[in-house]
């Protein structure tokens, strides 16, 4: 594999001719793909989701009803009788009128000769309203055993299993429903279509999804050179005898690209499979030696309700300098996300993957690496989302000198102007504090990182399937070792993507 050459001495050359090699591998490793891995998960979930909202929007027809009886507005009294109370706490539960649904429940339940199946109806309504799906789901299996051919409750059942990601058992459901649907005629067609609806969502939900972009760039420093010089030793004239020279950023144009693939399988219950991968990295044929791409797959098990998913999958990640093979790095993800509310989710991750470079020269940076992150979303609307969070990143290697801690976090945004526009923009900062003090450089290393990238993507222009993008990225690193780790450096792409 070529590799940069640096001359840092003109005259005597000393251990920095050394060091210099492993700066931009070791920090290409993990300078940015921590906040490109985040971003493109994001960017896949989020996908994932707006999907399936737009394959349900025509499903909440399932909630209309055709009894001509006006509610708002409008007072009618209820007689005292079963029939007429019970009547009442149907077209409350129709019209979700929950205060008006527990009133009404109260007093029918008190009467006799009450309708079992009706109390199941509306007490499973109420526990579906709630988010209590489990409770719902009983309610609506205890109708459906008085009944089994009620459909309306079939119904609720189906989607109660779906909100809930049963998704085997959602299937069966709406498959059932629909059958008896089919014996209706020409009046079921409104509902039939809500059915089928549900049943395009589900098959999405099992589908191969993802993206892929791809476009021409440029970066000022490919490098990541310090462009620093020093004079170390100069003569009686000023004439400098031994000086350390760094080698100018280098600045070129490349191609940038950015992959996401993603599918789950569910097995029965909450419990599933779940396949993810990301591709990212950037190509320059005028300097190849500096070319990366980065491959982070995993396959494992997922277990999912309406509220929270948990993963624990085996991963692996491969990273390429040049055109060879620069680590591998087997190891597990473990996630936790939580829906706080229909405006708020929470997901905490945990990694922990094995570097093992592949050449003798990289070795150093061998061992495990372990990172938490914490990320928070917020929906101040359906256009508009803030999110942020605190990260923690364990680097252990053979030498305690090149062994570290990192702290920081990450915060941002994302505004879609409508079909129009789109824009993304996401700032972190990091403190990187190395174990063991350095008899090399006659230092503890200390970095600091901040690390700024903004995406605007463009609806209004799309080529048929393909829309396109803005990407800049900047990247800041201070060391306290600063003519070797300190640098700046800015990219910027025009892309196509290309979402399924």
């Amino acid at each position: 594999m070529a590799k940069p050459s640096y001359t840092c001495f003109n005259g005597l050359q000393i251990a920095c001719v050394v060091a210099l090699p492993f700066a931009a591998p070791a920090q290409a490793q993990t300078d940015n793909a921590p906040d490109t891995r985040l971003r493109l998960d994001q960017q896949l979930d989020r996908q994932r989701a707006g999907r399936e909202a737009r394959a349900i929007e025509d499903a909440q027809a399932l909630d209309g009803d055709t009894s001509s009886l006006t509610i708002d507005g409008q007072s009618y009294s209820v007689g005292n009788s079963v029939d007429d109370i019970g009547r009442a706490l149907y077209l409350s539960v129709v019209r979700k009128q929950w205060p008006d649904v527990r009133r009404f429940l109260a007093a029918y339940r008190k009467l006799d000769g009450h309708d079992p199946m009706l109390v199941e109806y509306a007490l499973g309504a109420i526990a579906r309203e709630k988010g209590d799906l489990a409770a719902a789901e009983r309610h609506y299996r205890a109708l459906l055993a008085i009944k089994a051919d009620f459909l309306p409750g079939r119904l609720e059942l189906a989607r109660t299993l779906f909100d809930n990601r049963k998704d085997r058992e959602a299937e069966r459901a709406f498959h059932s429903a629909r059958d008896q649907l089919a014996n209706d005629g020409p009046q079921a067609e409104g509902v039939t279509r809500t059915v089928d609806a549900y049943l395009a969502a589900l098959k999405r939900r099992r589908s191969w999804q993802g993206s892929f972009a791809i476009g021409p760039g440029y970066s000022s420093n490919l490098n990541q050179s310090s462009a620093s010089y020093t004079c170390l030793l100069a003569a009686d004239d000023g004439t400098c005898v031994i000086d350390r020279q760094v080698p100018d950023a280098i600045g070129a144009m490349g191609v940038n690209f950015e992959g996401t693939l993603a599918r789950d399988i569910p097995l029965g219950g909450h419990n599933g499979l779940r396949a993810r991968a990301i591709l990212f990295g950037d190509v320059y044929p005028e300097h190849h030696a500096y070319s990366q791409a980065t491959l982070i797959a995993r396959l494992g098990y997922q277990y999912q309700t309406a509220r929270n998913a948990i993963s624990l999958s085996p991963s692996y990640e491969i990273g390429s300098l040049g055109s060879s093979v620069l680590y591998e790095a087997p190891g597990v993800n473990a996630e936790w996300s939580h829906t706080v509310s229909p405006r708020a989710l929470l997901r905490l991750e945990g990694n922990y993957r094995d570097f093992r470079y592949r050449e003798v020269a990289f070795r150093p940076q061998n061992g495990p690496l372990t990172d938490i992150n914490l990320t928070a979303w917020y929906s101040v609307s359906p256009s508009w989302t803030l999110f942020g969070g605190p990260d923690v990143v364990v680097k252990d290697t053979p030498g305690r000198v090149d062994a570290y801690r990192q702290w920081g976090g990450r915060l941002g945004l994302s505004k879609a102007f409508g079909d129009t526009a789109s824009i993304f923009l996401m700032g972190s900062y990091r403190y990187r504090r190395h174990r063991k003090y350095s008899e090399l450089f006659e230092a503890q290393r200390k970095d600091q990182q901040l690390n700024l990238i903004a995406i605007a993507r463009l609806p209004v222009l799309r080529l048929g399937p393909l829309v396109p993008e803005i990407v800049v990225q900047h990247n800041r690193i201070k060391s306290n070792i600063d003519w070797l780790y300190s640098y700046k450096r800015t990219t910027a792409s025009v892309r196509l993507s290309f979402a399924f």
